[in-house]
């Protein structure tokens, strides 16, 4: 399974944190391959009281951990993207819902913090 966008945001605010597989696994009562399973792609985000358990004991910022809980429902997310969004402080789950719904035509692809800034933009538009 292909690495995903909240098993990579969950594996950096962790490893943030100082924390290994095992010390986060301890702290949310849970098993710490499973954890490694989620972080890797190969388990889908886990459900919403084992979520609650791990997010607390990750102490991240209300903007990070709002940026994982965006990602633990809408997973189909590039893992680029999803990283660029929890170091961008402005980046909201309004926008980016926005960045993950536009689709790029043509050759050049834009970059995630160029992504991010055209959903910025375009929110800005919305709210007029």
């Amino acid at each position: 399974m292909a690495e995903s966008a909240f098993g990579v945001v969950l594996r950096t605010l962790r490893e943030r944190r100082e924390l290994s597989l095992r010390d986060l696994g301890a702290l949310a009562q849970m098993d710490h391959a499973y954890i490694s399973k989620i972080e890797r792609g190969d388990k889908e985000p886990p459900p919403d009281a084992t979520f609650s358990r791990l997010s607390r004991h990750l102490k991240a910022a209300p903007h990070e951990l709002a940026i994982l809980k965006f990602l633990h429902t809408n997973n189909a997310v590039d893992p680029d993207l999803a990283l660029q969004a929890l170091a961008d402080p402005e980046v909201t789950p309004e926008i980016m819902a926005i960045a993950v719904s536009v689709v790029h035509r043509g050759a050049g692809r834009p970059t995630p913090a160029q992504w991010l800034e055209r959903a910025k933009k375009a929110k800005r538009a919305m709210e007029g």
